[in-house]
């Protein structure tokens, strides 16, 4: 093979052939070249096939159809699809890629969306050299399940979970627990664990919950969606990333959704409702024009536990995630609620433990409308949905391009935050919370430019009566003529507009906004703006097309302060007991703008088992193929202009400077290009100091270990462990013998 294309690259075909092309038709060598020009798209139309023999050094160029292939000829071989076992309405194309006396070697593309290589020699069957699941490559969503799960699951302690939570709290069950305890530590328990941690293989999946990692919740199983491909894939983060299960959608879907958990991350504030992350069922929706199809999925093992269809009487626009503790329905325990455009709410795979008074939203990016609903469940098994509030984007000025929710299943491990002066700044810890970013529109641009609005004239005449206050030397100001002339600023005309809503009551209780964009820039293709929630903390990112750089925005919602004479043994604040949506004020928010010399196309958040570590914020790059590692603090939008203070030193705070540094030990991806992830998920393990991180999307999936705030509860990988016990059995066998020394020195001490 490399004899022919050095013989095609000396017939001056150098760098233009196509890799997989090369082949040989009786005394000729022939390969697919591609004629260089300037636009790609058109690269299909240029296709040619040259032929020559290195006999003759004559060639003849011969155009090719641009249809896919569905043989390969060989010499006097030709290999069809059903050489490979397939039907032929599989195969998208088949292509040579060797072809000699002995062997050939041909690539297969499956419609599904897989890629094969085969060898197959004369006379016999062909073995598969690779293959590869494209479906990976584009990833729609992402959701990470504890294989730890599996061992639970066995016991039956997923059974009910209600009923055992409660049974566990009684005196009796906890004396019971404790005496299991013990007994199973004096009859090898603790040695039979010790034994699994140091000879269990890791890459066992037959023992799954007894290795290392899964001791310690380092193993999961990553759930990806590929709408495109129209099918769920699980992978085996422990068997670096290995496809354990992949289930086919239905292709004639309009879209399909993978359901976790539950809607909201209330369970888990402060610690509470750690179950969800552990339950390994996934309800996986396929809609189309009048029904949706589900499937309730073993998301560890892949296996189909119930599917079915419902019928819908109109679309479906929102989707209600609803977790079954009980006797689920269809043995599912995922369920879910579809709100429909009509009003009304059918439950997949049923209404079984389904709260009555249960809030949720719908958003329509065409009309701009933000409705918070109520759901009510019928005696029939269905629901319907009740307007509570309203909140109107109006379409004409500004659309909706990002909507961000927090995360699921992260524990806060405190509501408030302490000061250098030991003072309490509380945590606006709203589960109902809801980003909305818009942008405005390419027609309300013009319109502001051809009428001048008399919103930002009012902004405009603000700045100038600023400037006239300050006195400056002669020669700095401008005069009228020569500000005429000038372009209008961007600075002064908002055109990113961050939103916080609460959808339970749809008020809106922050609106923010930034000068990303002049007039003449502004696209009728949406920006892109990524969002990450986390706790109190807001993060978004943008481009701003003014100062040609990324910007990061950070918000930090606050309910108050507590002074730190305020709590004491005699006096406590006065403090609302509950939360409500209608009643509560809203936050405090502070806010600062970072800039960064790298395009963001991902943002994610660290989360660890307790929430004790530190919360470190995560980055991909996109093009730049990066994946960073940004310590929360940085981002702080309390941090000074000027010189810390000492109360603002022991925080940990620095002086505010606009642009962030990339250090070369903050790229978590090391020396790998992760080309365009566009998602970024992280999940906890057992150990409170580790996380892990996937990031996906584009061609490529990243997965990784972090310690935001370093090890501090595990042994390092490269601990020698066997010269610890070689030290510990040396310093027993010493004080054994200084025993026996110290009492013969004894005996013969009372004997003299």
């Amino acid at each position: 093979m490399k004899n022919q294309v050095r013989a095609l690259n000396q017939h001056g075909y150098k760098d233009a052939l196509l890799a997989s092309s090369v082949k040989i038709e009786g005394d000729k060598i022939c390969a697919r070249t591609v004629n260089h020009v300037h636009d790609p798209s058109h690269v299909e139309s240029n296709l040619q096939e040259v032929c020559f023999s290195p006999a003759k050094k004559s060639e003849e160029i011969v155009p090719i159809a641009t249809k896919d292939s569905t043989c390969v000829k060989c010499k006097t071989m030709t290999v069809t699809p059903d050489s490979v076992h397939l039907r032929h309405d599989a195969i998208q194309s088949m292509h040579l890629l060797q072809c000699t006396d002995f062997f050939v070697t041909f690539l297969v593309s499956t419609r599904d969306g897989v890629t094969q290589v085969f060898e197959m020699k004369w006379g016999q069957e062909p073995t598969m050299l690779w293959e590869q699941e494209e479906g990976l490559a584009d990833a729609s969503s992402a959701i990470f399940l504890d294989k730890g799960a599996a061992v639970e699951i066995e016991k039956g302690k997923f059974a009910n979970e209600e009923e055992d939570f409660l049974k566990s709290l009684t005196f009796t069950s906890r004396m019971s627990s404790q005496w299991t305890s013990i007994s199973s530590f004096f009859m090898g328990g603790f040695v039979e664990r010790v034994m699994d941690l140091f000879m269990t293989d890791d890459n066992d999946i037959n023992h799954i919950g007894s290795s290392k990692s899964d001791i310690f919740g380092l193993n999961k199983v990553a759930v990806i969606l590929s709408s495109n491909f129209h099918k769920v894939i699980g992978l085996d983060t422990s068997l670096k990333g290995s496809i354990i299960w992949k289930i086919n959608l239905n292709p004639l879907a309009v879209w399909h959704k993978v359901i976790h958990g539950t809607a909201t991350s209330r369970s888990s504030a402060l610690g509470q409702g750690k179950h969800h992350p552990h339950s390994p069922e996934i309800l996986i929706l396929s809609y189309t024009e009048d029904q949706v199809e589900w499937k309730c999925v073993d998301g560890l093992r892949g296996d189909v536990i119930a599917q079915s269809t419902s019928d819908l009487t109109s679309a479906i626009v929102q989707i209600v995630p609803i977790y079954g503790h009980g006797h689920a329905h269809a043995g599912c325990k995922q369920s879910a609620a579809l709100i429909l455009s009509n009003g009304t709410v059918v439950f997949v795979p049923g209404a079984q433990n389904v709260e009555n008074n249960l809030f949720t939203h719908v958003i329509s990016k065409d009309t701009g409308i933000f409705r918070s609903m109520k759901v009510h469940v019928n005696a029939d098994g269905n629901g319907s949905a009740d307007v509570v509030g309203e909140t109107v984007f109006n379409p004409k000025m500004e659309r909706i391009v990002n909507v961000a929710y927090p995360q699921r299943n992260e524990v806060i491990q405190s509501p408030f935050t302490i000061l250098g002066d030991d003072s309490l700044v509380l945590r606006y810890l709203n589960p109902h919370l809801c980003v909305i970013i818009t942008e405005a529109t390419v027609e309300y641009m013009e319109e502001v430019e051809m009428n001048s609005n008399e919103v930002f004239e009012a902004l405009n005449s603000l700045d100038s009566d600023r400037s006239k206050t300050k006195k400056k030397p002669v020669g700095v100001t401008v005069s009228s003529e020569e500000s005429s002339k000038l372009p209008k600023q961007a600075s002064t005309i908002p055109t990113l507009f961050v939103n916080i809503v609460d959808t339970v009551s749809g008020q809106v209780l922050h609106r923010t906004s930034h000068s990303h964009a002049s007039l003449g820039a502004v696209s009728s293709v949406p920006s892109h703006v990524p969002v990450v929630i986390s706790e109190n903390w807001i993060v978004y990112a943008f481009a701003n097309q003014k100062s040609r750089r990324t910007e990061i925005g950070v918000l930090t919602l606050h309910e108050g302060m507590i002074d730190k004479h305020g709590i004491t043994a005699f006096s406590t604040p006065e403090q609302q007991l509950t939360f409500s949506s209608f009643a509560s004020q809203k936050p405090i928010v502070l806010a600062k703008t970072y800039a960064v010399n790298y395009p963001v196309s991902a943002i994610g958040v660290t989360n660890t088992k307790a929430g004790i570590s530190s919360k470190n914020v995560l980055l991909a790059t996109g093009v730049d193929g990066k994946i960073v590692n940004i310590d929360r603090r940085l981002l702080d939008p309390r941090r000074p202009f000027g010189e810390p203070k000492t109360n603002e030193k022991k925080e940990g705070l620095l002086q505010y400077a606009p642009l962030l540094p990339l250090s070369p030990l903050s790229v978590q991806s090391y020396s790998n290009h992760v080309e365009s992830a566009s998602i970024l998920i992280s999940t906890a393990a057992n150990l409170e100091s580790q996380t892990l991180i996937m990031a996906l999307g584009g061609p490529d999936i990243f997965f990784t270990r972090l310690a935001p705030s370093s090890g501090f509860d595990s042994l390092p990988d490269s601990f020698n462990k066997l010269a610890i016990v070689i030290v510990m059995i040396g310093l027993y066998m010493v004080l054994r013998t200084l025993k026996k020394m110290s009492e013969k020195k004894f005996v013969t001490l009372f004997w003299s």
